[in-house]
């Protein structure tokens, strides 16, 4: 079985995905796929070609927060990169958990339906939380509240997302009140 978690920036996915690995759940992270397809010969190749070298270090590797002032401030050149990272991240997490079948995986997807990938999913979890409390979580990570709206704006509406998935968790309270509710989901989805 394949579990997309999903909903908006700031909202809690990651610790969802934490609280479903201890329930045992095999977990991937769409993030974590993306950097390495954005560091792979090919993309990084093509990132460099249509960018500049002005979004590598000097390492030569893609300067996520450089690309990300531009490509959040100009819809065109997000979708450019999205068509370019999405499919090679949804091919690399049909490779990982095809390869342990019979496993229920739970796959942290933040941009899942706006890339169209909810149809390879047997459950979509969203977590959700109130767009104060979104912007409140972003500057704590060093974004002003310009970028952080720009951020929401390249993003389906959390409402939305909720409207679209089988099951929704509402991240205002403790983490200890998200992660009972993880485990009623999860219990849910096995069932």
């Amino acid at each position: 079985m394949l579990i997309a978690l999903t909903g908006g920036i700031a909202c809690g996915k990651t610790v969802a995905t934490t609280a479903f690995a201890t329930l045992g759940c095999p977990t991937l992270s769409a993030d974590a796929l993306a950097h390495e397809a954005l560091d792979s010969t090919g993309a990084s190749a093509q990132i460099r070609e249509h960018f500049g070298a002005g979004v590598f270090t000097p390492e030569g590797r893609v300067n996520r927060p450089a690309l990300g002032k531009i490509v959040f401030q100009d819809e065109t050149q997000r979708r450019w990169l999205e068509n370019l990272v999405h499919p090679a991240v949804a091919a690399r997490w049909r490779e990982l958990s095809a390869a342990a079948p019979g496993q229920t995986w739970a796959v942290e997807v933040p941009l899942l339906f706006e890339a169209g990938l909810e149809g390879g999913f047997d459950a979509v979890v969203c977590v959700h939380c109130t767009e104060p409390t979104q912007l409140a979580r972003m500057a704590t990570r060093g974004l002003s509240e310009t970028e952080a709206r720009l951020r929401l704006r390249a993003q389906l509406p959390v409402e939305e997302k909720v409207r679209r998935s089988t099951f929704a968790l509402f991240n205002e309270g403790t983490q200890a009140f998200l992660w009972r509710q993880v485990e009623i989901v999860h219990s849910a989805i096995l069932k």
